[in-house]
């Protein structure tokens, strides 16, 4: 079987990379998206569904105003509503050092236009009466440029507007390999359909991006890292922010239908390529954080739990396109590390433009993969969970 373009990965960027070659290039049946499970069976089904402007680092920040701007836009492309409310995050800090450095992210900010709102501890508990008062509160910092979506609307949104431009997508289609010639791919090999031949190959499959990155000696630091998270019972709405705890390592907040949806970090995630599992231990960690941090969370029933990854780079940033030493027609969109969903829509159409064109725009530069080599990294410190 033949396609111009292969792209390995039916998540979010697989499916808007898709979407947005066929919209540029007008060659829907010759793109072919490969997805080892069914779409959105990987991170993209497995996240909170949560988005945010604010990053330490001025590339992602600059990345993600654009990124969101075109996120809430993303229903006109789709034709699918996907639920998306402004209600903010509400980082909750508790140090000294902690406070220092949020106020000097918040002056950043400021400058982009997307400022924060600082409250006291005691207006904090006055705003936000589900949280348990806390003596060692310092301050309280609200995004309200953040908010929400409904990842399942935005997946197979993408996956019907990808097919009503002709986009062939194989479900349960394991690529096992990029076969390489003279110097540029000319296909990926597949179980169990065989090979695929194709002019230019598409990586965007999250922590599988280790594999394939180990495979083809292409020098991309990934780590995937195990996270879990869980909903309850569903309440009345009255969770409206994204509360992220510093001092407990753990971030919830409510979903449309009601359920408390959150997570906590442990210390003890695991790491590599390793199954998708729960544990005991994590459960006892976040059960101990919620009794803390929320009003009437002791008698509350826990329904469901899952997990997914983190594919973690040194600098907590993603990659996107491709290395001048690497085979020609090979490019990657990956690395996230915990913000791909809400940079998925945004970032396929980056990657599109660059396959299409030769011309990496300029707000994706500093996230081309020559990075690990030069050293010139970013400094991301806004990683949450």
């Amino acid at each position: 079987m033949r396609c111009k373009y292969i792209i390995v990965g039916g998540g979010v960027v697989g499916l808007s990379t898709a979407l947005h070659l066929a919209i540029l290039t007008n060659e829907g049946p010759e793109i072919c998206v490969l997805e080892k499970d069914f779409v959105g069976y990987g991170n993209s089904g497995r996240n909170g569904g949560r988005y945010r402007v604010h990053f330490g680092a001025e590339e992602n920040l600059r990345f993600a105003i654009e990124a969101i701007k075109y996120l809430k836009s993303i229903d006109k492309l789709i034709d699918y509503n996907p639920l998306i409310t402004t209600t903010g995050y509400l980082w909750l800090i508790f140090d000294e050092e902690a406070y220092k450095n949020m106020r000097k992210h918040a002056e950043n900010f400021r400058r982009y236009g997307v400022p924060l709102k600082e409250f006291s501890a005691e207006e904090t508990f006055k705003r936000y009466f589900f949280l348990k008062p806390r003596k060692d509160l310092i301050a309280s910092f609200l995004g309200p440029q953040d908010g929400s979506f409904h990842p399942d609307s935005i997946v197979y949104g993408l996956r019907r507007s990808c097919e009503r431009r002709g986009v062939r997508i194989f479900e349960r289609t394991y690529v096992s390999n990029v076969i390489i010639k003279d110097g540029r791919v000319i296909g990926v090999e597949t179980i169990p359909k065989g090979f695929f031949q194709g002019d230019n190959i598409i990586l965007a499959v999250n922590e599988d991006l280790k594999y394939f990155s180990d495979k083809l000696s292409l020098g991309i630091p990934i780590e995937p890292v195990r996270k879990e998270i869980m909903v309850t019972e569903p309440f009345r709405y009255t969770i409206d922010v994204f509360v992220i705890d510093g001092q407990l390592k753990m971030y919830f907040s409510q979903t449309l239908k009601g359920e408390i949806i959150g997570s906590v970090k442990t210390g003890r995630e695991a790491r590599g390529l390793v199954e998708r599992e729960n544990t005991i231990l994590w459960l006892r960690y976040f059960a101990r954080a919620l009794r803390i941090a929320l009003r009437g969370s002791e008698s509350i029933r826990i329904m469901r739990l899952w997990s997914g990854f983190y594919d973690m780079t040194p600098d907590s940033s993603h990659v996107i396109g491709r290395s001048r030493d690497w085979p020609e027609g090979l490019y990657v969109a990956g690395g996230f590390s915990g913000h791909g969903f809400m940079f998925g829509p945004y970032t396929g159409k980056v990657l599109a433009e660059y396959v299409v064109t030769g011309k990496m725009p300029e707000i994706a530069e500093p996230f081309t993969p020559e990075r690990f080599k030069t050293g010139r990294l970013i400094h991301e410190t806004f990683v949450i969970g």
